[in-house]
């Protein structure tokens, strides 16, 4: 069986909210739990040693995200299946709902694993 994707976000430049936003079509919102992951410690020598905040930090890096897959919650089993069998880390970072009152496509949430 194969997993059913809506969209592929390649987080680059611009950070993971901002490039995963532009996937995200009108009307829907991603929320993305930073409880998901735990980004790599360069992150925060790079925070530290330069003195960037954390918002800083999301708004120009991936923090460690480098690609976020779209797909329906019946092919989220299917997809996480496919990708741990090819040897990719891979899970659920947060869900797909109506905009309501977002002002953007996409927010993160929450706070990093430890």
């Amino acid at each position: 069986r194969t997993a059913e994707v809506h969209a592929f976000s390649h987080i680059t430049g611009g950070g993971l909210a901002a490039n995963l936003a532009r996937v995200i079509p009108d009307g829907l919102h991603a929320a993305v739990d930073r409880s998901t992951w735990t980004p790599g410690a360069v992150f925060d020598l790079v925070g530290t040693a330069g003195r960037v905040e954390r918002l800083e930090l999301e708004k120009t890096l991936n923090m460690g995200v480098g690609m976020m897959a779209v797909v329906p919650a019946d092919s989220v089993d299917v997809a996480l299946t496919t990708l741990a069998d090819r040897g990719v880390d891979a899970w659920v970072a947060g869900e797909i709902t109506e905009r309501g009152e977002h002002p953007t496509g996409a927010t993160l949430t929450g706070d990093y694993a430890a």
